[in-house]
């Protein structure tokens, strides 16, 4: 089995070892453009040795921005801001996917200026928002507008890009059957639930070419009492593999418990069960994001051959040298508590561990 500070080969993207800096939003945009604290801070993880940084997730529409502090990538505008901060990261030796994050039903009127949309028509039970349904035109046009945004991408050098189903936002409501209500093409069964990202995917293969790295960030199971089993989530990560997709980091769907991802005290891997049925079904290769706090757990998850990378939020957060640190001896493991702390701070506008 391999060490986890082995190279490790995406498409053709080479990573220097199996971390991963899963997509962290940190809210430091200023007006939808990088900025000098954000550079700073992807500097500072570069310096890390961390083999593959995610991006905070850039916004493809208006109507897709989650949160006033995060980056877009919905005109060419945002093309030289996030050209700098590919750079400052690639000065650094280091690898950067960008993650494209539509937040659909959970986005608010106040940020975006216009009603929260999704699959199907609804109320959020969080907001009390009510959710309009987006005609099978407007998805066609979504799609569109992804492939758009993934070209900015490319021009500003990201290595690679990531698509976010995961934790309800847009591409993950349309994948579940609580929020997914629909009976045409878009809906009625896990396939067609898929059927959304799997076009968006096959678009963006036939303008980037073969050989530029495509990941999603896929919720294999609801944690919802209503939502998709492990079984569904694995028939759509079979389909994504199917349509070429080049990786998948495994994490959760729709959560009843909002930020049910982001496990409070959590210290130990807590997507084990989804990853190593996902495994069993598909060979491309498998990132495991949540609880990882020990060196000895992340080396078992090779070892045992759940997954091909380890994918980590919070740790990065308290510590952006951990990969550097453990690489050399210093430490074996994250210092992090999962206390949660780092939330409080991100959503007043900066992000930072509270017990550093």
């Amino acid at each position: 089995m391999p060490d986890i500070f082995d190279t490790l080969t995406i498409n053709k993207m080479e990573l220097r070892n199996r971390f991963v800096r899963s997509a962290t939003m940190d809210g430091l945009a200023s007006q939808g453009m990088v900025s000098d604290a954000e550079l700073g801070l992807y500097q500072e993880l570069a310096k890390g040795e961390i083999g593959l940084i995610i991006s905070h997730g850039l916004f493809p529409t208006k109507e897709g921005q989650a949160s006033p502090g995060q980056l877009s990538v919905h005109t060419d505008e945002a093309i030289p801001s996030l050209r700098e901060l590919v750079n400052i990261v690639h000065k650094n030796n280091g690898k950067i996917v960008a993650q494209i994050l539509h937040g659909g039903w959970q986005c608010r009127p106040e940020v975006t200026g216009l009603a929260p949309v999704g699959p199907s028509a609804t109320v959020n039970p969080r907001s009390g928002l009510q959710i309009r349904e987006l005609s099978s035109d407007e998805i066609y046009k979504l799609i569109e507008l992804y492939v758009q945004a993934v070209k900015r991408i490319i021009e500003a050098g990201f290595d690679g890009v990531q698509l976010h189903g995961a934790h309800s936002w847009l591409l993950s409501a349309f994948l579940s059957p609580v929020t997914n209500k629909r009976e045409d093409e878009w809906g009625g069964s896990p396939e067609k639930r898929s059927n959304f990202i799997r076009r968006i995917c096959r678009e963006i293969r036939q303008m980037a070419g073969l050989d530029y790295p495509i990941l999603v960030k896929l919720g294999i199971k609801d944690y919802h009492p209503e939502g998709k089993s492990v079984s569904d989530g694995i028939k759509q990560a079979k389909l994504l593999e199917a349509g070429g997709v080049d990786a998948i980091e495994v994490s959760e769907g729709i959560e009843a418990d909002p930020a049910h991802h982001i496990r409070f005290d959590a210290l130990s891997p807590y997507y084990i069960e989804e990853c190593t049925e996902t495994r069993q079904a598909i060979s491309l290769p498998l990132i495991l994001v949540g609880g990882m706090r020990n060196l000895s757990d992340m080396q078992a998850v090779l070892d045992e051959g759940i997954a091909d990378a380890i994918s980590m939020c919070r740790p990065f957060i308290m510590d952006p040298y951990l990969v550097k640190n453990l690489h050399e001896g210093l430490t074996d493991g994250s210092g992090c508590t999962s206390c949660n702390q780092c939330l409080s701070m991100m959503r007043q506008g900066y992000l930072r561990c509270t017990l550093v």
